[in-house]
């Protein structure tokens, strides 16, 4: 898992779930007396979805629900960090999800090609339908949905989530049907 999600993962426990001490507990639960993420390395997906895992019984919250909550906070996170792929264009949700499922996930990744980056495409059914394919060994569609749903919170629009497959049932993606609430 790229190092840019910890830190993330390290902003959303401490912004939305009690601060520092929080984070600190959860990597003591994992048996780090100290421990730093950085943006630009690799560390095993073991490692977040212990921390995952670790909040969720901490929280008393379902993983799918923690994750979708993540989601809803890394998806502006991640539009504020990668700004300079979208820089100068006037989007909003559908179009940020077209571009990351294309040319912004493909730039991102092509500095490391030993990473292995969800596959991701969404294409418009109409003004006010997208659908979303995405696919993953990490399998994280909850976080999917919650990207979504904070995108946008920030630009101001409401959606329906439909899932009409998901890997977690034996699909080989995940396809979403995003609505947009008028």
């Amino acid at each position: 898992m790229y190092g840019v999600i910890f830190h993330f993962l390290r902003d959303y426990v401490i912004e939305r779930h009690g601060g520092k001490d929080t984070w600190q507990a959860l990597l003591e639960a994992q048996g780090y007396k100290f421990k730093m993420y950085f943006p630009v390395k690799d560390y095993p997906d073991e490692e977040i979805v212990a921390l995952v895992q670790t909040a969720s019984k901490a929280l008393n919250v379902p993983v799918p629900d923690v994750l979708e909550d993540f989601g809803s906070y890394v998806g502006p996170a991640l539009l504020d960090f990668y700004h300079m792929y979208i820089k100068g264009k006037d989007l909003a949700t559908f179009d940020v999800i077209e571009l990351a499922g294309s040319s912004i996930h493909d730039v991102i990744h092509a500095h490391n090609p030993n990473r292995k980056p969800p596959r991701l495409s969404a294409h418009r059914e109409s003004a006010d339908l997208l659908v979303i394919h995405y696919q993953s060994h990490r399998q994280l569609c909850p976080v999917v949905r919650g990207i979504v749903r904070g995108l946008g919170e920030k630009f101001g629009e409401k959606f329906d989530i439909h899932e009409t497959q998901c890997m977690h049932d034996g699909a080989d993606e995940c396809i979403m049907r995003v609505s947009r609430q008028t």
